[in-house]
């Protein structure tokens, strides 16, 4: 049976001919972000408790273009883990669970070319922690939000398990250091506003919402609803955030799906928490353009070949805007 899964809810959405063993990851960034240079590694070893130390290590600077790098005159390798707080944040406390909101800029120790650098894109990412190398969620565990660091890791808790990252310029052996300036976070079990102000009737609803706003999203197609026969878009209720952005914003989303019978069901919870998705890739990621953060969304899409009539409910928990030319 296919599973659920955010981009197979997402294929069932936009009604793609995805075959029914298409585990895609809507998580996935382009490859000049992060999530391809710190993927995780399956075989990744216990947490690492990381020395807090700026001895040895390099220091911020800017190259011509005024991004921020990593300056290497007169730092040693520190040959472990080493965390190097550069500013102290006054925000929560990141945990192993959290999606973490960040700018970073990534260069192999002694390098002066970045490998990866946000910093060069114009916008932060946002990554799940969990779903990173070692090195960064073990450094990131328990530094506060506004914070700005420096990391050195170790090729055991970088690439090293994983024979480098050829496509990034990282060897086996090789140490690998980064500026991190964290945003902010959101929990796993993020859902949308509690003071959300309704905006549809549930009575009319093809569905029963099962989870009250503020929690995550849980619905179940009321029987005998007629099933849709186009895509359909309902705001269940509004948030009092900003509005999400147009093309390349990326937006945070807690959801939950169904097809119309009920047979078939998934939510993000179980995939690891909060997903994140691009406006300007195509539907459904498009239509939550202009929708406040903290409003829930319902979207149906009708039948078509093998794949059936879908009711997915979606929590507008944040955002990242989108890429700019100018910095």
């Amino acid at each position: 049976m296919r599973r659920f899964t955010a981009a197979a809810a997402a294929c069932l959405i936009v009604l793609s001919a995805c075959s029914s063993n298409e585990e895609a990851d809507p998580t996935t960034e382009p490859s000049t972000s992060a999530a391809e240079t710190a993927s995780a590694d399956p075989t990744e070893p216990e947490s690492v408790e990381p020395v807090i130390s700026d001895e040895g290590m390099p220091t911020i600077s800017e190259d011509k273009d005024g991004n921020t790098i990593l300056d290497f005159d007169g730092a040693t390798d520190p040959g472990q883990l080493q965390v190097a707080i550069d500013r102290e944040g006054d925000g929560e406390d990141i945990e192993a669970t959290n999606l973490v909101v960040v700018d970073y800029v990534g260069q192999v120790w002694g390098s002066e070319t970045p490998f990866d650098s946000s910093y060069e894109r114009g916008t932060p990412n946002a990554f799940n922690l969990g779903g990173l190398i070692p090195g960064w969620r073990d450094a990131l565990v328990g530094q506060k939000v506004g914070s700005r660091v420096i990391i050195s890791i170790p090729p055991e808790l970088g690439y090293g398990p994983m024979g480098g990252n050829e496509g990034a310029g990282i060897g086996p052996e090789d140490t690998i250091a980064f500026v991190v300036e964290v945003h902010d976070v959101l929990k796993a079990d993020e859902a949308g506003d509690p003071e959300a102000k309704m905006m549809a009737d549930e009575d009319e609803l093809p569905v029963t919402m099962d989870s009250a706003l503020g929690e995550a999203p849980k619905l179940t197609v009321k029987e005998g609803a007629t099933a849709p026969e186009k895509t359909e878009v309902t705001v269940i209720a509004e948030g009092n955030g900003e509005k999400v952005g147009g093309q390349g914003t990326t937006v945070y989303l807690q959801y939950a799906a169904t097809t119309w019978d009920n047979s078939m069901t998934e939510n993000s919870i179980d995939q690891g928490g909060v997903q994140n998705a691009t406006v300007g890739t195509g539907e459904p990621w498009d239509l939550f353009e202009g929708i406040p953060e903290g409003s829930r969304v319902l979207i149906l899409t009708p039948a078509q070949g093998d794949n059936p009539a879908v009711a997915a409910l979606f929590d507008v928990v944040g955002q990242v805007p989108s890429p700019t030319e100018e910095k």
